[in-house]
């Protein structure tokens, strides 16, 4: 029994630097992602690369109280996304950076919380703070984004709310 309880003990040990190097992954994969949106005024940015990290038919959207408070939202793909806001990014600038990210991991599956704020380039100005709620799933040995939702924080739902 002594030998099965030590051999149990050493499988879980070298299982956790496994887990360790996917979380490092995922966390990389969602740094890239808001690097990629993220320039100075004038930079074009390198969508060719933003398309690779996301999977076929990933959804994208924002979602918010809505007029009713009822909820609403839009899904869009990736390629809405850069068509709608890739303008906009390269003409004001943005950057956005997470302030806060919670990764949960369960096989080829990633589910990460993530909080950020943007910032407006040519002003400096805090245009936004949310949480990002994302999707990965690992697929041919790379993270790839399933599905990337947004909100914004207000008065009803702090950032810290998608923490408790």
């Amino acid at each position: 029994m002594k030998h099965v309880v030590w051999a149990v003990l050493a499988l879980v040990l070298s299982l956790a630097p496994a887990r360790a190097d996917e979380r490092a992954n995922v966390e990389a994969a969602v740094q890239a992602v808001y690097d990629v949106i993220s320039g100075p005024v004038g930079q074009e940015r390198d969508f060719d690369s933003m398309r690779a990290m996301f999977l076929p038919g990933a959804a994208m959207g924002a979602v918010a109280p809505g007029e009713t408070g009822e909820g609403a939202g839009r899904i869009i793909s990736v390629e809405d996304y850069i068509e709608r806001s890739g303008p906009w990014l390269v003409e004001h600038g943005f950057t956005e950076r997470p302030t806060r990210t919670e990764i949960t991991l369960y096989g080829e599956i990633a589910y990460v919380r993530s909080a950020y704020e943007g910032i407006r380039a040519d002003t400096g100005e805090t245009l936004v703070r949310g949480v990002n709620f994302m999707t990965l799933f690992k697929f041919d040995g790379e993270w790839k984004f399933a599905a990337l939702l947004w909100r914004s924080a207000d008065g009803d739902w702090p950032v810290e709310a998608a923490f408790e």
